[in-house]
């Protein structure tokens, strides 16, 4: 019975953290600003991701929604060219809209009792297309719980499923909402040049992101239009420039040549998919990519795993959407998040210093240990693999 039973549900919770810390989390929109650093007439808009004590996060009714809004999901039947986006977004939401994610909203951040000097670590985070500030969620707060403060970024490119801005009227004190959809590739476009300019685009809001911690570090706290508590005000930025990047399925065209160009020093972990690991024109420009300075950019995959795996949707929908939707694939939703998650943070601990990394980690640098669904290098997959992966259709 409960077997049959969790084939229809929708999941009522997320994975469960494995940091030291619970995690608390809150919002963060504000206008253009010079002196904060924030450029584009946009703004920026960010989820706030922290590490928060543990008493925090008793109470379960704090807990946040992980879809707020209908306009989200809304936007992502849209995005994934679903027809009658007004009705299954509408459906979607009335499933999905009493999921929670374990992260306490407005929590009070951690702080380190003892060493004044002592700092939180910072990881800005950008979602692909069709994404937004919601949608990785299990990754945030999995850092949040390590110990990082996340900055995970919703951009204004029009690359989100949705999202949107607060107007200011003038004489009004409220402020009105417009909301920005997705931005379909059109037939008239040049896709590369279109991608690019909305790559730059994301570039900026990311280093907005940066500057915003920064100006929280030195004690400053932009304006915020969302009317929050300022709770960030405590929490310190350990890092003032992005010391190294792990990048989930990257998409080599919107970077065309130029990124052949740039003096990248930092270290940069990839964590593909399978599907995307075996995507030879994508797969090409990136083994070039990383033979420039193979040392410092690893390169891993997940077997049996399509792009949707690098995200929250795939975990908490039940088997029979995945599979009606094509969001499904070979490896359980749940073994994907966990493989990916242990990636992530076993570099970013290693190359940010926190705590006692081990100097040799299987699921990077394989050798014995190595999870048995991980693969080491750019290597094509065998055919054999190819093959079990398609069993539940592409979605790519």
């Amino acid at each position: 019975m409960s077997s049959w039973f969790s084939f229809w549900r929708v999941q009522t919770k997320f994975e469960e953290c494995t940091g030291l810390f619970s995690v608390g989390c809150t919002d963060f929109m504000c206008a253009e600003d010079d002196s904060a650093g924030v450029t584009g007439k946009a703004g920026s808009f960010i989820r706030f991701f922290y590490p928060t004590e543990r008493t925090a996060a008793l109470d379960e009714t704090k807990t946040c929604f992980w879809i707020p809004r209908q306009e989200y999901t809304s936007g992502l039947v849209n995005f994934m060219k679903f027809p009658a986006a007004w009705l299954l977004g509408g459906l979607f939401y009335w499933t999905v809209g009493s999921l929670r994610i374990p992260a306490v909203y407005n929590a009070p951040v951690y702080k380190p009792v003892g060493d004044t000097d002592r700092s939180l670590p910072c990881v800005v985070f950008s979602h692909g297309l069709g994404g937004n500030r919601l949608l990785y969620s299990t990754y945030c707060c999995e850092l949040a719980s390590q110990g990082c403060v996340v900055a995970c970024v919703e951009h204004r490119d029009e690359s989100a499923s949705a999202t949107y801005v607060l107007k200011e009227q003038e004489g009004d004190e409220e402020m009105t909402e417009e909301w920005m959809q997705y931005h379909s590739l059109q037939p008239s476009y040049n896709e590369f040049e279109f991608r690019n300019s909305q790559v730059h685009h994301r570039a900026n809001e990311c280093i907005n992101a940066r500057n915003i911690l920064e100006k929280i570090h030195s004690g400053e706290f932009p304006r915020n239009l969302l009317k929050e508590n300022s709770i960030l005000q405590t929490a310190q930025a350990k890092d003032k420039r992005f010391r190294c990047g792990v990048v989930l399925d990257v998409w080599m065209l919107p970077l065309g040549e130029e990124i052949f160009n740039y003096e990248l020093d930092q270290p940069l972990l990839f964590v593909n998919s399978q599907a995307f690991h075996r995507w030879k024109g994508n797969m090409d420009p990136l083994k070039k990519l990383i033979n420039k300075k193979p040392d410092t950019r690893p390169i891993i995959a997940i077997r049996w795993t399509k792009h949707m795996n690098q995200c929250d949707i795939p975990s908490v929908l039940p088997p029979y959407i995945l599979r009606w939707t094509s969001l499904g694939s070979k490896l359980d939703p749940s073994t994907a998040v966990s493989l990916n998650r242990q990636a992530v943070w076993a570099f970013i601990s290693r190359h940010l210093g926190i705590g006692n990394p081990p100097l040799h980690e299987p699921i990077l640098d394989g050798g014995e240990g190595t999870p048995e669904h991980i693969i080491i290098g750019s290597e094509m997959t065998p055919q054999t693999d190819d093959k079990k992966i398609d069993s539940v259709p592409s979605s790519l």
